[in-house]
């Protein structure tokens, strides 16, 4: 329980702040993509830095949900961060949410009620990984570095969209290093982190995810951005989270029924995501 509040904590702060950065960081002077020089620029805006702030916050809110709950919960919880970003979008720019952005609130709601209701997810007695942590992450590194080889080809908007998506696998994947060294620091105690693969790990994907998230914030729109970060977070994470912590869902009849609800709930967070609500750049 105190897991679940911790990440609906952690999504309205997420939510608002993306939005807060993202207003900052679409207006910023030109730079080239994936250069570490445009979070130096973007921290001198008093904006930006109050966006990321609030995001910290919620990442701080998020690393306690996952240390202290089972990612299947945690994941779709916190991608609810678009329902904050749009509603904080529109209350700033003054624009009513439409009939089709309600229903696809009710779509995500839905889906993460009933996701939630007929999964039951619990933990398996044997949690052992089914791979070891080599494979998720050397596929991340492929992915990645051909990403943004091809990302540097694209036009802006399909550059913007293609870092949204490298920056959503990263942020699903350090979501589940978080996991590890939560694990790690229970079974062991947290000194023996600084001997642990995981936390040096994490100190690579999640600043990375972070300065791909900000490169897809740069290239394009909100709109744009948010739906590929917002769905491949969570399914990245949940996924992780079966293979590699042994969070079991129910199983038999209730597999297509928990794929169906898990659909309908990243349907609901793509259509809010590309609401035209969250193209308007005066949103800081």
């Amino acid at each position: 329980m105190i897991a679940a509040v911790l990440a609906l904590v952690a999504a309205v702060l997420l939510g608002t702040g993306s939005a807060k950065q993202h207003a900052v960081a679409v207006a910023a002077d030109p730079h080239a993509p994936m250069d570490p020089r445009l979070i130096m620029h973007l921290a001198r805006r008093r904006s930006w830095l109050v966006g990321n702030l609030m995001a910290f916050g919620g990442f701080l809110c998020f690393a306690s949900a996952i240390a202290t709950g089972r990612l299947v919960v945690v994941e779709p919880l916190g991608s609810t961060q678009v329902v904050f970003a749009l509603l904080y979008a529109a209350r700033v720019s003054r624009r009513p949410l439409q009939r089709r952005e309600w229903m696809a609130v009710g779509l995500t709601v839905t889906g993460l009620a009933g996701f939630l209701v007929v999964a039951a997810p619990k933990e398996q007695p044997d949690a052992s990984p089914v791979v070891p942590w080599a494979v998720p992450l050397g596929a991340l590194a492929i992915v990645m570095i051909v990403g943004v080889l091809v990302a540097r080809t694209l036009t802006p908007d399909r550059r913007g969209i293609t870092f949204a998506i490298l920056a959503g696998l990263g942020f699903g994947t350090a979501d589940s290093l978080i996991k590890a060294m939560s694990t790690t620091a229970d079974d062991f105690g947290a000194a023996h982190l600084l001997s642990h693969w995981s936390l040096y790990a994490w100190i690579v994907v999640g600043p990375l995810a972070f300065l791909l998230q900000q490169s897809a914030y740069h290239a394009t729109h909100l709109g744009a951005a948010l739906p590929a970060t917002t769905t491949l977070g969570p399914t990245t994470a949940t996924i992780l989270g079966a293979t590699m912590f042994g969070e079991q869902l129910r199983g038999g009849w209730a597999v297509p029924v928990e794929l169906a609800f898990f659909a309908v709930l990243l349907v609901g967070i793509a259509r809010l995501a590309m609401s035209k609500t969250l193209e308007d750049p005066v949103i800081a």
